[in-house]
């Protein structure tokens, strides 16, 4: 009978099958070492069948429930261990030299991202990278989006964009809505009020190019209700006024009650919907991170985590 096997020949593996072999040797399981590097266990059977193939030897036993390495299975395991972690010395070494590279990055961010997640993850930026300067425009939405696209800002930091497709989006936190009311407001004690509860209340919007009005859009059409606003206005600060004044009531995001003065205010759950804002990183997926925004993403991702 014809072996499987062919004899061996040189051969280059890649990252991902060194990746593969090792995680196979972990677990000792094809599916196992599947989850583990979250692929699928057919590409791991395949990853393993066209290795064998390659040296012409078999690394696993499967006569048993069990996979076991065959002795030339163990030698090849170690000898992909032992260039995973020279692979990982050399990447380590790099971005230590990278620590103290210069450059620029221009980030757009919403101003509630710029009052809550930005300062700590700028701070840790800057410690890291001293040489990158750092230049963070505030912007609605709309506008943030528009200078990712016309090329005047590297990344952005704001809800998760209409028309994705043209973006990578990655989310870093979330926030929900809550009605902002004056306490002297019949809604102010409440333990939640429905979004249905709102129609007898004049409503101060913020404007379509923010991405708060389409989350209080989205909960008036879930209630049934008309969206139209008594008041529309830009900046959140100016929401939170108008509703200490007592003209009417808002709906923010918990992440810009940094934003305002809230001690005329009361802040009370809105449910049936609950409604969540997701806030994360984008960027234009045809253009690619520069390394100073790649190393800035890294350090948001660790602030956020």
């Amino acid at each position: 009978m014809a072996s499987p096997f062919r004899p061996a020949s040189p051969m280059n593996l890649t990252l991902r099958q060194l990746e593969i072999l090792v995680a196979i040797g972990d677990t000792l399981s094809l599916t196992a070492a599947a989850e583990k590097l979250g692929v699928s266990q057919p590409s791991v059977s395949e990853t393993l069948r066209r290795v064998e193939g390659e040296l012409g030897c078999r690394l696993v036993d499967r006569t048993t429930r069990q996979l076991a390495l065959t002795y030339e299975g163990q030698h090849v395991v170690a000898s992909a261990r032992e260039a995973m972690r020279s692979l990982a010395g050399t990447f380590e070494a790099i971005a230590r030299r990278g620590d103290s590279m210069r450059g620029r990055l221009s980030v757009a961010a919403l101003p509630s991202a710029v009052c809550t997640l930005l300062p700590p993850a700028l701070r840790a930026f800057r410690d890291r990278y001293p040489g990158i300067a750092v230049t963070v425009r505030d912007a609605l939405q709309e506008r943030a989006m528009a200078m990712l696209q016309d090329g005047s800002v590297d990344l952005v930091i704001a809800g998760r964009p209409d028309g994705q497709g043209a973006f990578a989006f990655e989310e870093i936190a979330s926030d929900r809505l809550m009605l902002v009311v004056s306490h002297r407001h019949p809604l102010s004690g409440r333990g939640s009020v429905d979004w249905s509860e709102l129609a007898p209340f004049d409503f101060i919007a913020m404007s379509p190019s923010s991405s708060v009005r389409r989350l209080t859009d989205a909960g008036f059409i879930h209630a049934n209700l008309s969206a139209a606003p008594a008041y529309e206005v830009d900046q959140i600060s100016c929401a939170a006024a108008l509703a200490a004044a007592e003209l009417g009531v808002t709906a923010l995001p918990t992440m810009t009650f940094a934003m305002f003065n809230a001690d005329e205010l009361a802040m009370v759950p809105l449910v049936t919907p609950v409604i969540r804002r997701s806030i994360g990183m984008a960027w234009l997926k045809d253009r690619p991170l520069s390394a100073s925004a790649i190393k800035f993403a890294a350090v948001l991702r660790s602030a956020g985590a």
